[in-house]
């Protein structure tokens, strides 16, 4: 009986410093995680982004990893959360459903077995102001390269107007990382010159609008370049010069495939001059058509140029010199 006792004893000692070696090697194997919360960024009055970067998990897997945030501080999983995903390394997290105008703190999070550890504390305040209220321009003189938009802001929603335009692609919506304009700031009605296109392709179109909050777009609008050729033209010579007065105008040979929509002749004190200087409104149609130039000066020197508009843009004749009396 004294040796069973003895036995039992041993046995009982062994089988102890088994558990207590376990208990201790687990222990040693279960520390929560190591990790780091991300600066804020991308707010808005109900979002922002945030994340962090789990870089140790002690011995231990990920389960779970994401960001926690409260109106008070120290949040904890218990508060409102994203859940992003398992493992060691950065990861970015969306906050969503914010108060305009209110203060934020947040926390990154990480599980493993031995439990939930959070990042450094973080603060911001979603912002107060909405995104600008606008509308999109209709698409117009379309050529092959080129075509005119703009856009209607109606309210800045109380946030300076910083940066305005379109932005197209040949990509449904489009913004202002595509091809873009910059047209000013402020509210109102814009206009805006889309350039570099390429001849019969569909593209999209949103006006934009920049302010504290961020940028808001316009409804979407699609339009198709052009395939035609300019027509071809030759530019009057100047007759009746006057003081203040010139005759002029211009032959318009080919239409090459598309209706004229616009001719006349432009004139400036400089070579080349083009519609964006002082012109004529003559018409439409192909053939001969007689220009008077008016508000001269005297005892000037010009430039003048026929200019004609079909579907694939606006073409020049050869250009005429002459000086005023």
């Amino acid at each position: 009986m004294k040796n069973f006792i003895k036995t039992s004893v041993v046995i009982f000692l062994f089988l102890g410093s088994i558990i207590m070696l376990n208990s201790c090697d687990k222990a040693k194997d279960s520390t929560p995680p190591t990790l780091t919360t991300a600066v804020i960024s991308g707010i808005t009055q109900t979002t922002a982004v945030s994340g962090g970067n789990v870089t140790d998990d002690n011995g231990s897997d990920i389960t779970v990893r994401g960001v926690c945030w409260s109106t008070t501080a120290n949040p904890t999983t218990a508060d409102s959360k994203t859940m992003d995903g398992t493992g060691k390394g950065t990861f970015v997290s969306n906050l969503s459903g914010l108060t305009a105008g209110t203060m934020y703190y947040v926390r990154a999070y990480a599980t493993n077995k031995a439990g939930t550890a959070y990042g450094n504390e973080v603060s911001f305040t979603a912002n107060s102001v909405a995104l600008a209220s606008l509308t999109s321009v209709a698409v117009t003189l379309i050529t092959n390269t080129t075509s005119v938009s703009g856009g209607v802001i109606t309210d800045d929603n109380g946030s300076d107007i910083t940066a305005r335009g379109v932005c197209w692609g040949i990509v449904a919506n489009p913004s202002i990382t595509d091809s873009h304009t910059t047209d000013g700031t402020g509210t109102g009605t814009f206009a805006s010159n889309l350039t570099g296109l390429t001849a019969g392709t569909v593209y999209y179109v949103k006006a934009y609008a920049t302010n504290s909050t961020g940028t808001a777009y316009g409804n979407e609008l699609t339009f198709t370049t052009t395939t035609g050729t300019l027509a071809s033209l030759t530019t009057a010579a100047v007759t009746a010069i006057a003081a203040t007065t010139a005759t002029s105008g211009g032959d318009i040979t080919d239409d090459n495939g598309s209706d004229i929509t616009a001719k006349g002749v432009c004139w400036s004190l400089t070579a080349n001059p083009t519609i964006a200087d002082a012109h004529t409104s003559d018409g439409t149609g192909t053939g001969v058509f007689v220009s008077n130039l008016t508000g001269l000066t005297g005892a000037t020197m010009y430039y003048v140029k026929a200019y004609s508009t079909n579907g694939a843009g606006t073409s020049y004749g050869n250009e005429v010199t002459f000086t005023t009396l």
